[in-house]
């Protein structure tokens, strides 16, 4: 197995153990495999969603908070 046969064989069993291993990373950790390196959305679908953060900023319902909304209610 000397010579180049060998060396090129040993080449294709280190590639295909290290695509093995990343396609094993991928699943047990939830990543997508992206081998051509094309631009992708999922790094932003993957991101924490902020809303509930912002939606905690506000009144929950403001109909009951705001007293201008009141008065107008009871004029009518």
């Amino acid at each position: 197995m000397s010579g180049v046969g060998g060396g090129r064989l040993k080449q294709l069993l280190a590639v295909a153990v290290t695509k093995g291993v990343e396609e094993a990373r991928a699943r047990i950790f939830g990543h997508v495999l992206n081998p051509a390196g094309l631009r992708s959305p999922h790094k932003i679908l993957r991101k924490k969603l902020f809303g509930e953060k912002v939606a905690q900023w506000y009144p929950h319902d403001i109909s009951k908070d705001d007293p201008l909304h009141i008065d107008r209610r009871e004029e009518k």
